[in-house]
């Protein structure tokens, strides 16, 4: 039984004693009702979990989005017409590229070395193009959607009345309801994990009175067809490497259903149930091609939820999200704002004082994105969309562009207690590393020991590097994913998983360990080096992209190094490898502060050279955030230089830009400006060019780099929980030397107009739950629960508390970090 030193019922939301109550509720009403409808309900206004509209999405930016991690929709909510824009998180066109790689590319790593080192960059930046690229076009694999559900409904003459559309975050519920003609209709759409269908109920108050036409269908390479009574299926490909099939059902209270077509016309009904499976050919296996799995499999779906009423349907859909979603809550106060639609309360959001409550809805849909678009068994990790893609062209390809935005797609996963979501990413790292041994071996040399990745992955195992600099050649990324494989130990405690994915970890090292080379001062450093799609001017006015021993691969390298020494040293094994390593990380060159007291982002001091000081990626404070290098508590100079960087660079960007700045400025403590950001980054936009600043917020909360990429949502979240709660700092325990151990920072960024609140649930490294109250800007009191945990330091306003407990204790600490 847990140790509990105090009980303190003031802390937990009333919000946590709901789930049981509504799920046995949800349990009897099925089984009271059968197969009728629940009553017509519509979100209430001003409800803290729910975005909510007056009116039909008129475009994709406005529709709302659901997901159960691999089926996912976009409903737009029309009244005579509506559309479910249909995704499957595996549907991409293209394939595998085995040939992607150039296989003489090492034959002129020599070269290339030694051109940098004499400082002739423009002909390195040409040697690195012509062979250091890939050799493949990288453009023919897309993510796309899969396909279109439309809806004609024949309503009553009259006016349209009462109409309100709404996404329940609490419930991942989207509703419409309004009036025609003296009917009252409503439509409820969520997509269930457990049944592994889109769920549709479509009502009217008036017996009789629901009639309408639905169409399934998709730009190209498609066939639908009508199979009696009740079903279209639609059947095709993307190409040669996958296949699909989408089976839909309707299924009728009342009224009756006809093949009109290809379509399905429904006619006189009280009450609808459209369920949609889909199944494609992909299985994230290399040695298989990326194939096995069966598209017919949507059928066998289809028909055991159809076996199911629409309460049963519901009630299973909450009981497995609402534990997940529930697990944390965030009150930053409400006010009159709150009353109000979201895309009004977007509009006048400004500096966030008016309405702090549109934050925490911000973090909230975070949370609330990636439960819907990454479960622990999606068959692939969120990409540049997430899961929500519209057309076949989608920007960037909707890949994983692994310089910063995949990444960043799963900082929340960790903190804020949904780490099963983070498992698709972890499967797909694993993947990589097969095909990663190929593209290290022919760009660095037939016998080079591990994996390596570049700036670009997708579905197909993609590990080549890219077209061109200045994003094309850079080689750090299979460093920061190591990292999402180490940062799941370190929150989750689990050690049988850290002895799973070591090997991953010591591949990347040992590729690492065989290509770091000495620069000028006798410190380690890498060649060639790029820091991502960025430039540097020379003081003799050369502008290249591709030098020696750029910071933000250093970092990385540091920081793989680090975790992987330290992960051996927990498992008690691999000690020559660990003192290898260790070795190595402390023989790479040091952070360096330039002639303006910046962070160098180049090896050497030109940033202030730059024609572009205003650049969207902010690569070198990787060891700031993601990473732990950079301290404003224990290297403050560093973090000095860290925060001149930033005002160089400016709080503008794009969407995602913004993001990882609110991230940085939290870790330098500085609360208040990292509201600045996260307020200028929910500033409305409805700009779809691609447009590399100006980022802002679509009225559907998506997040618009522009146009919209789902990581800058990802990343907000992330910065609101490291402005509430830090653990990235590691402190040698003389009683576990082989153990990590962290201080737990409460509130070190808290932002001053944020002065009373409280959040539960959230995640810090060394296996603790932390739940937080503050007044006036003050912490009030906190818990803690030891989830495996063991020892830690709590920090807080210049004061620390060692803690020692056993795992499953509960732990109260005052304001003054005593204990209650």
């Amino acid at each position: 039984m847990p140790h509990v030193f105090h009980a303190n019922f003031s802390m937990i939301p009333a919000r946590f004693i709901k789930p049981f109550f509504l799920k046995l509720s949800l349990i009897l009403l099925a089984g009271v009702v059968g197969s009728t409808s629940l009553p017509a309900q519509s979100a209430p206004a001003g409800a803290s979990d729910t975005l909510w509209y007056k009116a039909p999405a008129s475009q994709w930016i406005e529709a709302l989005p659901v997901g159960n991690g691999r089926l996912g929709a976009m409903v737009f909510g029309g009244t005579a017409s509506d559309r479910l824009q249909l995704n499957d998180i595996t549907v991409w066109s293209g394939g595998p590229q085995p040939n992607a790689n150039r296989p003489d590319g090492w034959t002129h790593l020599a070269e290339i070395r030694k051109v940098i080192r004499e400082g002739r960059y423009a002909e390195a930046e040409k040697l690195c193009n012509s062979f250091l690229t890939c050799q493949a076009n990288y453009d023919v694999n897309k993510y796309q959607m899969l396909g279109d559900l439309n809806f004609a409904f024949q309503l009553p003459p009259g006016e349209i009345t009462g109409y309100r559309r709404w996404l329940d975050l609490d419930q991942a519920t989207a509703g419409v309801v309004f009036q025609a003609g003296g009917v009252g209709f409503q439509r409820e759409t969520f997509c269930s994990a457990p049944d592994k269908v889109l769920v549709q109920r479509i009502s009217a108050s008036r017996p009789g009175t629901l009639s309408f036409e639905l169409k399934l269908n998709r730009p190209e390479k498609s066939q639908t067809h009508f199979e009696a009574p009740d079903m279209l299926v639609m059947t095709g490909d993307t190409g040669p490497s996958l296949s699909f099939q989408v089976n839909v059902r309707v299924l009728l209270v009342g009224g009756k259903i006809t093949n009109q077509n290809g379509a399905l016309k429904v006619e006189g009904a009280n009450e609808a149930v459209v369920l949609v499976a889909a199944n494609t050919s992909y299985v994230m296996d290399y040695a298989k091609g990326y194939k096995g799995a069966d598209p017919a499999l949507a059928a066998a779906q289809l028909q055991a939820a159809s076996a199911k009423n629409y309460q049963q349907l519901k009630a299973a859909h909450l009981a497995d999200y609402q534990p997940l979603f529930r697990r944390v809550h965030l009150d930053l106060g409400a006010t009159e704002a709150t009353k109000k639609p979201t895309d009004e309360r977007l509009n006048a959001y400004g500096d966030g004082k008016a309405d702090p409550a549109l934050a925490a809805l911000f973090f909230q849909y975070g949370r609330y994105l990636l439960i819907s678009c990454s479960r622990p068994d999606s068959p692939a990790p969120a990409n540049l969309q997430g899961l929500w893609a519209d057309g076949l062209n989608t920007p960037w390809n909707g890949d994983y562009t692994i310089n910063i935005n995949f990444e960043m797609n799963y900082w929340p996963a960790e903190q804020t207690g949904l780490s099963e979501m983070h498992t698709p990413m972890l499967r797909h790292i694993q993947s990589l590393v097969a095909p990663g041994t190929k593209t290290a071996q022919a760009y660095f040399g037939p016998n080079t020991p591990g994996w390596v990745t570049s700036a670009k992955s997708n579905v197909w195992g993609w590990t080549s590097p890219g077209a061109r600099l200045s994003w094309g050649v850079w080689f750090g990324s299979s460093g920061w994913l190591c990292q999402h494989l180490w940062e799941h130990y370190a929150f989750g405690r689990d050690t049988a998983y850290l002895r799973s994915v070591y090997p991953t970890m010591k591949g990347a090292c040992e590729f690492w360990l065989s290509q770091l080379v000495e620069g000028t001062d006798g410190k380690l450093i890498t060649s060639p080096s790029s820091s991502p799609e960025n430039f540097f001017i020379t003081d003799s006015h050369m502008r290249a992209s591709v030098c020696e021993g750029a910071t933000m691969e250093r970092a990385i390298v540091w920081d793989l190094f680090d975790n992987a020494a330290q992960a051996a040293a927990v498992l008690g094994i691999d000690p020559e490898f660990r003192k290898k390593v260790e070795a190595a990380r402390d023989r790479i060159r040091p952070l360096q502060i330039g002639k303006a007291g910046q962070l160098m982002e180049w090896s050497g001091d030109w940033d202030m050279n730059s024609n572009d000081m205003h650049h969207r990626h902010v690569s070198h404070l990787y060891p700031l955030h993601p990473g732990h290098q950079i301290s404003a508590v224990s290297n403050p100079a560093l973090a000095a230089a860290a925060k001149k960087t930033l005002e160089q660079r400016g709080d503008d960007g794009t969407g995602w830009s913004k993001a990882w700045k609110i991230n940085f400025w939290a870790r330098l403590r500085d609360g208040d400006h990292a509201l600045k950001i996260l307020s200028e980054q929910l500033r409305p936009t409805d700009e779809l060019k691609v447009v590399m600043s100006k980022g802002g917020t679509y009225p559907n909360l998506f997040d618009a780099h522009p146009p919209f990429q789902i990581d800058g949502n990802f990343g907000a979240t992330s910065g609101i929980t490291e402005m509430l709660l830090q653990s990235q700092d590691r402190y040698n325990d003389p009683a576990a030397p082989a153990q990590d151990r962290y201080y737990i920072d409460l509130l070190p960024a808290l932002p001053s107009v944020w002065a009373d609140g409280s959040v539960s649930g959230l995640r810090a490294r060394g296996g603790f739950e932390v739940a937080l109250k503050w007044k006036n800007g003050r912490l009030d009191n906190a818990r803690l629960v030891s989830l495996g945990g063991t020892r830690t330091r709590i920090r807080y306003s210049g004061k620390t508390f060692d803690l020692s407990c056993k795992p499953g204790e509960t732990i109260l600490l005052g304001s003054d970090l005593g204990r209650h």
